[in-house]
C-alpha cells in the first residue's frame, strides 16, 4: 500500500486555517480601550484595609494579616474580598477553595482503595498512596497560587486613587459648602 504525501496547497491551507484560528483567538481575549465594561460601577468601600502576607510565607501554605491582627486561615478572608465585589477577587477565592477541597479529597483515596479493593497488591497500594500525596500537593500549591493572586488583586484595587465629592453645611449660615478630593490608600 502506497503511502499517501500531502500536497504543499494541503499544507498551506492548513496552516493557513491554524494562524486564523489563532489570531481570532487572541483578538477574542484582547480588550479594546474604548470597551467600559470592565471598569467598576460601584466605588470601593472606605473601610475595607489591605491584606498583608507575613514574610517567610510558602507556596503550601501564608499567614495573613488583616488591620494588624493575624488571620487563622485564607478561609477569613473571604469577608473583604466579597465586600470588596470584584469578580477577578471572587473567582480566584472560589478557586482557591474548590482546590483545597479537592486535595483534601484525594487524601481519602489510600484509604478509599483499602477498604474497596479485593487485590491487596503492596506495590499498587504505594503507587495509590504516592499519587495521592502528589496530587494533594499540587492541589495545595495551584490553591494557595490563586489566594495570593487574589490577594495582589485586591491590594491593587484598594491603592488605586479614590475620587470624591462632597458637600457639608456651613454653620451659622445654612448654606453648603461643596468640595472635591481625591484619596490614595496606603
Amino acid at each position: 500500500m502506497p503511502i499517501h504525501k500531502p500536497s504543499g496547497n494541503f499544507i498551506t491551507g492548513l496552516l493557513t486555517v491554524l494562524l486564523l484560528l489563532v489570531q481570532l483567538g487572541s483578538y477574542a481575549q484582547s480588550r479594546r480601550d474604548d470597551d467600559t465594561s470592565h471598569y467598576r460601577t460601584v466605588p470601593i468601600p472606605a473601610h475595607l484595609l489591605p491584606i498583608e502576607r507575613a514574610y517567610g510565607s510558602s507556596s503550601l501554605g501564608s499567614v495573613y494579616f488583616y488591620g494588624g491582627k493575624k488571620l487563622s486561615s485564607p478561609y477569613s478572608l473571604e469577608i473583604p474580598f466579597y465586600e470588596l465585589n470584584d469578580p477577578e477577587v471572587s473567582h480566584r477565592f472560589k478557586a482557591f477553595r474548590t482546590l483545597t477541597t479537592l486535595g483534601r479529597l484525594t487524601a481519602l483515596v489510600p484509604l478509599a482503595y483499602i477498604i474497596l479493593s479485593s487485590n491487596k497488591s503492596n506495590g499498587t497500594y504505594w503507587t495509590v498512596y504516592g499519587g495521592s500525596i502528589a496530587a494533594t500537593l499540587t492541589f495545595t500549591i495551584v490553591g494557595n497560587g490563586q489566594i495570593n493572586k487574589a490577594v495582589t488583586r485586591y491590594n491593587a484595587l484598594l491603592r488605586q486613587p479614590r475620587l470624591g465629592f462632597s458637600a457639608a453645611p456651613v454653620p451659622l449660615t445654612g448654606m453648603h459648602a461643596i468640595g472635591a478630593g481625591v484619596a490614595w490608600s496606603f
